[in-house]
């Protein structure tokens, strides 16, 4: 029979959620690029919006990390501007918002914004037009909303793209090692003392 003993074990682990969301992003913009190889659309706008998701964020989780390790303390629940401006600060990069990579973080981010905060919305027109004769019979007028034309799969492609670029920017300013940007962990066993087995009791 084995011979019992008491330990302490001790173990710290680091998770670095940036990792599986930006593996997400990926799979799901692999999903996109077979579609439109294969000429299929079938669902590709959901895939678009899935996608999309998971950049927005994998963004802000990439701000976190980076907050977390060089921002002492790090407050992960302020608003994202707020860490925007931080983190920037800390990496001493000023990215232009309005060109690519962080341009798509921007539009991707509000993308996300309105899956997660979705409204009912009214949108009214009624404006004179000049036509041939019967050109607007059976015209179909377009009622989906606005972010229908960002969430395409040519402008989720590309902020993928600008993910891969967006992080790579921040992390070679960071002075971090890829050790630290991996799920990693340590730990130790200490033995305590031998236990002596307890005589099994009869019911009898």
């Amino acid at each position: 029979m084995a011979k019992r003993i008491k330990a302490r074990v001790q173990e710290t682990r680091h998770v670095r959620p940036h990792n599986g969301l930006d593996s997400a992003a990926f799979y799901f913009q692999n999903i996109i690029k077979d579609k439109l190889a294969s000429n299929t659309r079938d669902a590709l706008f959901f895939d678009c919006m899935a996608c999309s998701t998971m950049i927005a964020f994998a963004f802000e989780a990439y701000l976190n990390f980076f907050g977390a390790e060089l921002i002492k303390p790090w407050h992960e629940r302020q608003a994202i501007n707020d860490k925007i401006k931080q983190v920037f600060s800390a990496l001493k990069l000023a990215p232009d918002w309005s060109v690519r990579p962080f341009s798509s973080m921007k539009a991707m981010k509000e993308l996300r914004d309105v899956f997660a905060h979705a409204k009912p919305q009214t949108f009214e027109m009624d404006k004179i037009v000049e036509a041939e004769i019967g050109e607007l019979d059976g015209k179909r007028y377009d009622i989906g909303p606005e972010w229908e034309k960002t969430c395409t799969p040519d402008t989720v492609l590309a902020a993928y793209e600008d993910l891969e670029t967006a992080w790579r920017v921040m992390f070679e300013n960071s002075g971090l090692t890829v050790f630290q940007a991996m799920d990693h962990g340590e730990g130790g066993l200490t033995f305590i003392e031998h236990v002596e087995e307890m005589p099994a009791t009869s019911d009898r």
